[in-house]
């Protein structure tokens, strides 16, 4: 009887999405693909100009982009502090 409840329990959680929201809680999905476009050109634009090889910033871009919108919403993105970023480069752990 309690092997069936628990059945019961986990279907429950599958169907409506408890799982997945309790694994997670990721912002990503308040990011449209004309933000995540704008972010990344402007990530790119930035090391660039500092010198950065296209392909290092691309790579490095692509990871600072899915760490920021994993913990952040757009908004939320466009006033991280300085030490909040920082955070995110150490993530991201590139290697120049």
């Amino acid at each position: 009887m309690k092997s069936k409840t628990l059945i019961v329990i986990i279907l429950f959680l599958i169907l409506s999405g408890g799982i997945e929201s309790c694994q997670n809680n990721s912002k990503e999905k308040t990011w449209s693909s004309e933000q995540k476009t704008k972010w990344k050109t402007e990530c790119q634009k930035l090391l660039i100009n500092r010198g950065l090889k296209t392909k290092d910033a691309n790579d490095f871009c692509d990871c600072m982009l899915k760490r920021t919108s994993q913990k952040y919403t757009p908004e939320e993105a466009a006033k991280i502090t300085i030490e909040e970023e920082r955070k995110l480069w150490n993530e991201c752990d590139y290697q120049w």
